[in-house]
């Protein structure tokens, strides 16, 4: 196996676990296999390797006739010239055999990694979402408005319409859910947000379901009468309770039912060029597809045959290479056992030519590459000695047709001189192309993946940031308290032990606090915090921005600056304001949420950067998140990178458009790098239409 095909493999399975390095051994495995059994197919697929086979053949077979016009019409030569001659036509023979072969693998294990990387990204994102989910459907199902309500003997309809109005606010801000339904414990719909979905009672399984099951929640993803207009739902729900005991009373269902289809529109998007080839889908637990980049293609409940993780399947009479990726999981969550996928056409996998044009030339830095494959390197120098060699052998045969005045064998001499030339030019042209186009290509679009990668997790991330504020902060415990004239030190208690409940469940905050409307903070979740309490917040936390507007779609985020509130360190704070509940334009005060964002960014970093095979980060790559100051934000892997200090790379990577990635070879603290770019351009409506704006690069740094 070549090193860049075992480097590379493993740069897109990280981090291993046993069960990773196993599928890493059967990946490369099957991907010989697939050569050996597919080659004949695989080299008509590839119409660069074709025009050299057929180059050489065409070379080899004048080589042929011009040897038998030398051995008819020069009997005079000694045999030994015309054999020495033929023996150096077969070992140019065998090099081209070799030479074809590593064409072959280095294109297969190129498309094979490009197909990997994105069947893994896909069921990966999906999964980092939904882990979300689970800890959404949770909490709101301990909301004390939604209890308060469902334990009423009779709802009015004004109860009715507030506790809608209160679903149709969490909506607002996690926009990830289009409807959200109450049910009582016999399946009456007690209240919900879709006007257009005309449900008032379902006997549908998973409610009895979640009302036994022991379990947090219950996820469910099949047809479903909540949503009947629906092909498919995807479906969180949770026991409602009349209190946090375990063995409390209940009192109905809460589910939330995700944005499915519109989430993985997104995620195609991002992962599939204008101008790809491919389909990328994610698998059931039953091996059915669930989702589809192009589903007149590859349409729903389509059951795609694989036999192994990379195989050519013949589907719809075409031939398609096929990538199958299972997620890694995201903080012990896996799902519901689903599967990435990524078809692509065979006779269109390699036609397309991936030379990047207007890039430099990097062949002088490809030639000392430790990542190029050493076998392409020997096949190289191997027909340069050939040719020499050969050269030599010419120069034998001159001096002998000389003295045996043997001038018709000249013209022989000079014409299997060029070939050989000519061969050994192919040769070397051939590698030369691979490295460029296939090899250089394949880093410097991975790198820029990678990089693409970091800024989307990190967006979809402080997404969720955004929208916990804004909901924590309609909190009606909160709204109650700071509306007496004087906020009394039970209220302060309550509000307390509120924030501390959801720090628990939420371990992202190293502390939550409540301020009033002059800025002191009354309470907080994080008790070694106590000391803050009755100390005012500063301009610097965002708070001031929070309290002058009553808008419950605001928010408001400090700059990224060291804080006393995160131990003098650099963060994020998150506001929003928290404002009367019989006068929503009244503000009352705020709450502060303080991202833990040391660990959380360096984990998104490393959770994109290549490992070796024990799983480790591969030595000497790091990755940055930076602004467009050059003000690094995080840094993983660099050990003289911190928060705060400067990124010493030209301004033009600092110049990216919002959503653009680019990629490059630099020269960063005399070492070479294939540096991965790309800016930052929201989720959802998060950065992209809420009014706020904080530009982020990732910068991926892989040593050459």
């Amino acid at each position: 196996m070549s090193g860049l095909l075992r480097l590379s493999l493993i740069q897109h399975i990280a981090p291993m676990s046993q069960t990773d390095k196993e599928y890493f051994v059967i990946n490369c495995e099957f991907m010989y296999t697939l050569l050996e059994t597919n080659k004949t197919k695989l080299l008509a697929a590839m119409p660069a390797v074709q025009r050299y086979e057929t180059r050489l053949e065409a070379l080899n077979a004048w080589w042929g006739k011009i040897a038998l016009i030398g051995k008819i019409n020069s009997h005079n030569i000694a045999a030994t010239i015309l054999e020495d001659m033929r023996l150096t036509k077969d070992k140019f023979g065998e090099l081209q055999q070799k030479l074809t072969h590593n064409l072959l693998i280095e294109n297969l294990q190129k498309l094979v990694l490009d197909n990997a990387s994105k069947a893994q990204v896909a069921i990966d994102l999906l999964i980092r979402n939904l882990f979300e989910r689970t800890a959404d459907v949770g909490f709101l199902a301990t909301d004390d408005d939604i209890r308060a309500f469902l334990a009423l003997e009779r709802a009015t309809d004004e109860q009715v319409r507030f506790i809608e109005n209160r679903l149709h606010e969490y909506v607002r801000k996690y926009s990830v859910y289009d409807e959200i339904i109450v049910f009582d414990t016999q399946g009456k719909v007690q209240a919900h947000l879709d006007k257009n979905n005309h449900l008032s009672h379902s006997n549908d399984s998973l409610l009895a379901e979640t009302l036994k099951t022991d379990k947090e929640y219950v996820e469910t993803f099949r047809y479903s009468d909540l949503q009947a207009d629906r092909r498919h739902s995807l479906i969180y729900s949770c026991r409602i309770t009349e209190s946090n005991q375990r063995d409390s009373k209940a009192l109905g269902v809460l589910c939330l039912c995700f944005r499915f289809d519109d989430e993985m529109k997104g995620i195609f998007a991002n992962l599939l060029m204008p101008d790809d080839c491919g389909v990328l889908t994610v698998l059931g637990a039953d091996g059915k597809v669930i989702a589809s980049s192009n589903e007149q293609i590859v349409p729903l409940q389509a059951v795609i045959q694989q036999s192994g993780p990379v195989s050519i399947l013949a589907y719809q009479r075409r031939d398609y290479m096929v990538n199958t990726r299972k997620t890694q999981g995201y903080q012990g969550f896996y799902g519901l056992g689903w599967r990435g996928l990524m078809l692509t056409p065979l006779a269109m996998a390699f036609g397309r030519d991936d030379s990047a044009s207007g890039r430099a030339d990097y062949a002088d830095i490809m030639d000392q590459a430790s990542t190029f494959p050493k076998e392409l390197r020997d096949i190289r120098q191997a027909s340069s000695d050939i040719n020499a060699d050969l050269g030599l052998l010419v120069l034998n045969g001159q001096i002998t047709s000389a003295r045996k005045n043997a001038a018709e064998f000249m013209p022989v001499l000079e014409a299997i001189k060029q070939i050989g030339s000519d061969i050994a030019k192919i040769f070397t042209e051939s590698v030369n192309s691979l490295q460029e186009i296939t090899v250089m290509s394949s880093h410097l679009d991975n790198a820029g993946f990678l990089a693409a990668l970091a800024v989307d997790i990190m967006d979809r991330n402080l997404y969720e940031r955004a929208n916990d504020c804004r909901w924590w902060a309609l909190t009606s415990a909160f709204r109650s308290n700071l509306a007496h004239a004087e906020v009394s030190p039970q209220d302060k208690k309550q509000i307390g032990e509120i924030l501390q409940y959801i720090n628990a469940l939420y371990t992202v905050y190293t502390n939550l606090y409540v301020y009033d409307n002059n800025g002191e903070i009354l309470a907080v979740s994080n008790a070694d915090e106590q000391i803050i309490v009755g100390t005012k917040v500063d301009e610097a936390t965002g708070a001031l921005a929070a309290l002058k507007n009553s808008d419950s779609q605001h928010y408001s985020v400090s700059p990224f600056v060291k804080t006393r509130l995160y131990g003098r360190r650099h963060t994020y704070i998150y506001n929003a304001a928290i404002t009367a509940l019989d006068d929503a334009g009244t503000v009352l005060g705020g709450i502060g949420i303080v991202f833990d964002s040391e660990p959380q960014f360096k984990s998104m970093l490393a959770d994109v950067l290549p490992r070796d095979e024990g799983g480790d980060l591969l030595a000497g790559c790091f990755a940055v998140f930076a602004d467009r100051k050059k003000t690094v934000i995080a840094a993983v892997n660099h050990p003289e990178l911190q928060a705060g200090d400067a990124l010493s790379l030209d301004e033009r990577f600092f110049a990216l458009k919002n959503g653009q990635r680019d990629s490059q070879v630099v020269r960063f603290a005399g070492v070479n790098y294939v540096l991965g770019i790309a800016a930052s351009q929201g989720y959802r409506e998060y950065k992209a239409g809420d009014g706020y704006s904080n530009d982020v690069l990732a910068f991926v740094f892989i040593p050459f």
